[in-house]
């Protein structure tokens, strides 16, 4: 136990450690000087490290904005937050995590060595969040633990592999190789967006950048994406903030002025998503020669999947655009939750969610179906990602009820594919 404990908290715990080690290992692999192999180590590590730095400087802007939503529209229920849920799940079946990511990563790496699907899944905090959801569904089941066990390990293998393959031909058509691919959870929900954008796929002659149309006088401000982020998020953080009390703002933010609270908060945004384009770019740059050298060796034509921020750099603006359409739909969802009058049903929106999984599809969208698709595409996206985290909340019932549950669409999914097998296998 104390070996998978070190497994899942140390290297799968720690992915900045887990991809600077396999990074040590391609450059080693590939016989590369000792200078060039700590350079390659080092800079993967720090990649990874800007994305975390960026992301909880994001982060923060948007759970405060999430904060004078909750606050301004008066809304009680449940949100979407991988990492609350998957802490929980951790503190009552850790033994059941530990071992479904240990074999769950051996059946994983066996199906890229031997099988078409050649991408190996390196976002190890999703490794986590799926183990903890499955671990959650099984322990509680009346198979032997070592039958759940095998059978989480078995899915969350089938899910790494499957996930990162079924986005590809909308991530390639991103990148313009197979150089990467994405390891994100939400690999359903991206699916979704790109079909849904293949249905406004533009004419080469309709291949322009986003510049709404309602501000074209403000051009130079759309062609530098942190600009044009600052003054949307800006413009969001003011409107929310209207529908709060002058009092709740006072506790929430110590009394200071709406405006300098709305323009600071929108650049500490807007600065974590400059943090986390210049770490996708230096992890990139690094990782993918460095794996090579892994991929030779022990999975023949392996494809890095990494977490969805990588497609950022390919259409920054995009990205934000896909994250507030996302958004938008995942408040219209939450609106019909509302309808229905059961105050403990309602989903609200998980803003880090929509940010990352909304940004990625976003990204996708535009590429394929440029201003229609991302907006049509991302809304939607939006919509089911918001919603199918309701039908999640009855399978998770072994965790007690709490105000979390999984946010990316794939849970979902395998959760409800964990249901059905039980009730294949248990007759219940």
């Amino acid at each position: 136990m104390n070996f998978l404990d070190g497994i899942s908290r140390g290297v799968l715990g720690e992915p900045a450690f887990l991809l600077g080690l396999i990074a040590c290992i391609g450059l080693i692999i590939q016989k590369k000087g000792i200078e060039k192999i700590i350079q390659g180590t080092i800079k993967t590590m720090l990649g990874y490290i800007l994305i975390q730095i960026g992301a909880s400087a994001a982060g923060v802007a948007l759970g405060n904005l999430s904060l004078l939503i909750q606050r301004g529209f008066q809304v009680i229920g449940i949100i979407p937050h991988n990492e609350v849920i998957s802490a929980l799940a951790q503190i009552n079946y850790g033994n059941y995590i530990a071992w479904i990511m240990f074999f769950g990563m051996m059946i994983h790496l066996l199906i890229a060595r031997f099988s078409p699907l050649k991408y190996i899944f390196l976002t190890g905090h999703h490794i986590l969040f799926m183990a903890s959801m499955l671990a959650a569904v099984l322990a509680v089941s009346s198979l032997d633990k070592w039958q759940g066990i095998m059978l989480g390990a078995s899915l969350l293998a089938v899910a790494m592999s499957i996930g990162p393959a079924i986005i590809q031909p909308f991530v390639r058509k991103v990148t313009q190789n197979d150089c990467v691919a994405v390891g994100h959870f939400n690999s359903v929900g991206f699916v979704i967006a790109g079909v849904i954008a293949s249905c406004f796929k533009a004419l080469p002659q309709q291949q322009e950048e986003i510049h709404p149309p309602a501000i074209k006088k403000l051009k130079v401000f759309f062609q530098d994406h942190i600009l044009s982020t600052t003054i949307f998020m800006f413009i969001l953080f003011l409107t929310a903030s209207i529908f709060v009390s002058r009092q709740q703002m006072a506790e929430l933010f110590l009394e200071r002025p709406t405006i300098v609270i709305s323009a600071m908060q929108s650049i500490w945004f807007s600065a974590g998503v400059y943090v986390i384009l210049m770490g996708v770019r230096m992890l990139l740059s690094e990782i993918v020669p460095a794996f090579q050298g892994i991929s030779e060796k022990i999975v023949p034509k392996g494809i890095p999947a990494l977490d969805c921020p990588i497609l950022f750099p390919y259409a920054p603006l995009a990205s934000i655009f896909g994250f507030l359409f996302s958004l938008l739909g995942g408040l219209v969802a939450m609106s019909l939750f509302i309808l229905r009058s059961n105050q403990y049903t309602i989903i609200i929106p998980g803003i880090v969610t929509h940010f990352f999984s909304g940004g990625a599809a976003g990204v996708i969208a535009y590429t394929i179906g440029r201003k229609r698709g991302l907006i049509i595409a991302s809304f939607i996206h939006g919509f089911v990602i918001t919603f199918l985290p309701y039908y999640l909340i009855p399978i998770l019932s072994g965790l007690g009820y709490v105000r979390a549950t999984f946010g990316d669409s794939d849970f979902a999914i395998v959760g409800f594919i964990v249901k059905w097998i039980l009730e294949l296998i248990l007759g219940k």
